[in-house]
């Protein structure tokens, strides 16, 4: 009999850097996958209002011991181009909804939500949006907060807000 401890590590280390690409791809779609079904069985179960309290719950955390997590990583600073760096390199960022970013100026950015999949797929499942501007308020608050509480989050829309199909959610912060 052989025995073998696994060792990630050394899995990793075998890659080429496409590889590793494709591999953190992978981990966001998987992300998403968990997060779309998590949704779906609990408004399933329970009801859209739990599902959406249940997502701000989450959204209010992992966000923030994330940005944690990769400020000391990466040894970010405390500006407003570390909270794009944070939201960039998320693993729910990669795979998820399609944004951009903009600064009208240095102490402002503006963030928004282009296409969102969670949302499309409710649409085609007959399902109303989830009003998720609890958690994505929370994760902006959460994300800016580790990066440097002195950035505010000045406003914030989403669904259930009225809004065009390519512009679904939005943040503005201000340092």
């Amino acid at each position: 009999m052989i025995t073998k401890k696994p060792d990630r590590n050394a899995e990793l280390m075998r890659l080429t850097k496409k590889k590793l690409i494709e591999y953190i791809d992978v981990l966001s779609q998987n992300f998403w996958t968990v997060q779309n079904n998590w949704m779906a069985n609990v408004n399933n179960r329970y009801g859209s209002e739990v599902a959406a309290v249940m997502d701000e719950l989450l959204w209010a955390k992992w966000p923030g011991v994330e940005a944690y997590r990769f400020k000391k990583l990466f040894n970010l600073g405390n500006g407003l181009d570390d909270v794009v760096k944070v939201m960039t390199l998320s693993l729910g960022a990669e795979k998820g909804p399609e944004a951009e970013y903009s600064w009208p100026d240095k102490n402002h950015l503006i963030f928004k939500v282009t296409k969102c999949p969670m949302q499309l797929k409710r649409r085609e499942n007959g399902w109303d949006e989830l009003n998720c501007k609890p958690a994505f308020t929370a994760m902006w608050k959460a994300v800016a907060g580790v990066i440097n509480p002195d950035i505010r989050v000045v406003k914030v829309y989403a669904p259930h807000d009225p809004h065009p199909d390519n512009d679904w959610c939005g943040a503005v912060l201000e340092l």
